[in-house]
């Protein structure tokens, strides 16, 4: 059995439950003519800023350790003053002479303007006992500006759906398409930038070298739309019912 029927044949059970007994029972309109269609939309996500991760490790005494995340944090600032930093990890172990050594993660989001030079204002800011280099730097866009495309991307899939329903209108006139419903799907596009710029630092390239401006990535939406007109016309008038016979 056809899984959309089975609310409408809940719906008829429960109402023959409830009417008086001889009473003729109208059933509902269920869904028997359906349309199945797929419709794409895409458009591209640019991104202004970069996400950027710093690797910092250091030494000290178990004394020092309380001081440890105020130095963390200004050690970034010094890397970039303007960005909101976080730290993401930090791990601690203790070496062979007693001394701890910590090792930070922090990450923050910096537009394009100043990543220039920011491997070497890492390496100013690193002194003994405290080494700060890039961990890497990506062009991923944020949710705020995925999800403005994403919303784009269904109105437009939305309009297509609407200009779907006309069609139908116009080759069966004596029908009433509406729709049953959307499943929507996002095809996971590459992110060539993004790894190219991560893997900057390990192959000793400076962020600034391959900086493009304006980077994006191309987000595809895919709705899965079925369409459907009912058994029985939804203006149409009901039967009368059939009064029950007298014993």
């Amino acid at each position: 059995m056809h899984r959309r029927l089975l609310p409408a044949l809940a719906l008829t059970a429960g109402l023959m439950a409830a009417a008086p007994a001889g009473a003729q029972i109208v059933q509902p309109p269920v869904f028997i003519d359906t349309v199945s269609l797929s419709l794409e939309a895409e458009d591209w996500v640019k991104t202004e800023t970069a996400r950027v991760s710093l690797i910092v490790d250091a030494a000290g005494s178990g004394a020092e350790a309380s001081q440890l995340r105020p130095e963390l944090l200004k050690a970034a600032a010094s890397v970039a003053d303007k960005a909101e930093w976080r730290i993401l990890r930090l791990d601690r172990r203790q070496d062979e002479a007693g001394l701890d050594r910590w090792q930070a993660e922090l990450e923050a989001r910096l537009p394009e303007a100043q990543l220039a030079g920011l491997a070497d204002r890492a390496k100013k800011v690193s002194r003994p006992g405290l080494q700060v280099r890039i961990g890497g730097v990506a062009f991923d866009p944020t949710l705020t500006e995925t999800e403005a495309v994403r919303s784009r991307l269904r109105e437009e899939l939305y309009g297509k759906v609407t200009a779907e329903l006309g069609r139908l209108a116009k080759v069966f006139p004596d029908r009433q398409f509406r729709v049953t419903g959307i499943d929507f799907s996002e095809e996971p596009m590459p992110k060539l930038m993004s790894s190219r710029m991560a893997m900057a630092p390990a192959r000793g390239m400076e962020v600034e070298d391959i900086v493009e401006e304006g980077v994006q990535e191309k987000l595809h939406l895919t709705a899965r739309v079925t369409l459907g007109a009912f058994a029985v016309p939804p203006d149409a008038p009901p039967p009368a019912p059939v009064p029950p016979k007298q014993p």
